[in-house]
């Protein structure tokens, strides 16, 4: 990984008459996968308090997830499990599941925002109440179907699920 990045928090303004305190930061990251590629990740975000008692927070951001070593490169593990068959009145079968690593993954990619209120009334001391939104929206995520959903999609007529397995017929 080779990787740069830049932070800032720039104050916009203090002990005003419309603002106790009122903060701007921002950040974005360069990184650079040997095995996924590169991508940049950004942030921004405030926060405003008009009195001490209560703080408002809000920040957009793009983050990823890269891949790890074994979502790339895992060699394979066989493991015994039980699925029940659609295609033979939906009877539980006996399989062996392998589960390899896929090179071809690139970072999966998600645009995040987070808002909040922080209350810290000082007629009340050491008291504090955080609220907190998010919406996280992720494309590309990195994750696997397991052996029951790749036989029932494959049963819905989804071939490229079909192409994942074998069945054998005893």
């Amino acid at each position: 990984v080779t990787e740069g990045f830049v932070e800032t928090l720039v104050p916009l303004a203090k002990d005003t008459g419309w603002a106790q305190e009122m903060d701007l930061n921002a950040a974005v990251r360069a990184t650079d996968y040997t095995t996924s590629g590169y991508v940049t990740t950004w942030k921004i975000g405030a926060t405003y308090s008009l009195i001490d008692d209560i703080r408002f927070r809000g920040t957009y951001s793009r983050d990823i997830r890269a891949p790890h070593l074994a979502d790339l490169f895992q060699a394979g593990t066989t493991s015994p499990n039980t699925i029940r068959d659609p295609f033979n009145n939906n009877v539980n079968a006996n399989n062996r599941v392998t589960t390899t690593g896929n090179p071809t993954l690139g970072p999966e990619k998600a645009n995040t925002l987070g808002l909040g209120v922080v209350l810290q009334p000082s007629f009340f001391p050491r008291f504090s109440l955080s609220w907190d939104y998010y919406r996280i929206n992720i494309r590309d995520a990195i994750s696997s179907l397991n052996a029951q959903q790749l036989i029932d999609l494959c049963y819905t007529g989804v071939q490229s699920a079909c192409d994942k397995f074998t069945r054998i017929i005893d």
